[in-house]
C-alpha cells in the first residue's frame, strides 16, 4: 500500500495527495454525517457544525475555566479524532485542472482499474480514516459516490487517479 496518491493524466498539473495529513484538514467530515446527509445539501451540515461550535464557545465564555479544563480539552480532542473520516475528492481534481475534453476518472488500485465519469467525481468522497486511524488494509482511501450507491462496496486500495 502506498501512503500517497497521485492525480495525473489529462490535467494541467500533476498532484500528489497525502491522506495521512487530512485528519488535520478543516474540510474533513465524519462519514456518519455523509451517510446521514446523502441527498441533502452540504450547506445544511456546515451550518449545523458552525452553530454547534458557536454554542460551545458561548458556553465556555459563560462558565469560564474549570479546574478540569485541561482534562476536558484532552477528552474533546480525542473525541474529535475518533470515528471514520472523509473528505471531498472534487477540490483536488479541480486543483489539478482537468483538460476540457476529459470525461473519465480512472481509479487505479492494486487489483486493476475502475472508471467513473468525471461528473460523478464531483460529489465523490474519499474515506481516509477508520476509528480515527489511517486506512492500512486496502487503503489509503476508499471512494464513495456522492449519492451513496456504493456504500456497501466502495472502491478500495486506490493508488492513483488518472484523468482521461
Amino acid at each position: 500500500m502506498a501512503d500517497v496518491i497521485t492525480i495525473n493524466g489529462k490535467v494541467k498539473y500533476g498532484i500528489t495527495l497525502d491522506p495521512g495529513v487530512w485528519i488535520f484538514d478543516d474540510r474533513k467530515f465524519k462519514m456518519e454525517d455523509f451517510v446521514a446527509n446523502i441527498g441533502k445539501e452540504a450547506e445544511e451540515a456546515e451550518d449545523t457544525s458552525i452553530k454547534s461550535i458557536s454554542e460551545q464557545w458561548d458556553k465556555e465564555l459563560k462558565h469560564g475555566v474549570t479546574p478540569t479544563a485541561k482534562s476536558e480539552m484532552l477528552f474533546v480532542e480525542k473525541k474529535k479524532i475518533a470515528g471514520d473520516y472523509g473528505i471531498a475528492l472534487w477540490p483536488f481534481i479541480t486543483n489539478a485542472e482537468p483538460e476540457s475534453e476529459a470525461t473519465t476518472l480512472v481509479c487505479r488500485t492494486g487489483d486493476g482499474e475502475e472508471e467513473i465519469a468525471l461528473e460523478d467525481a464531483k460529489d465523490a468522497v474519499l474515506c481516509f480514516a477508520i476509528d480515527g486511524k489511517p486506512i492500512r488494509e486496502n487503503g489509503p482511501v476508499f471512494l464513495y459516490y456522492g449519492d451513496g450507491r456504493n456504500l456497501d462496496h466502495p472502491i478500495r486500495g486506490i493508488q492513483s487517479f488518472f484523468v482521461r
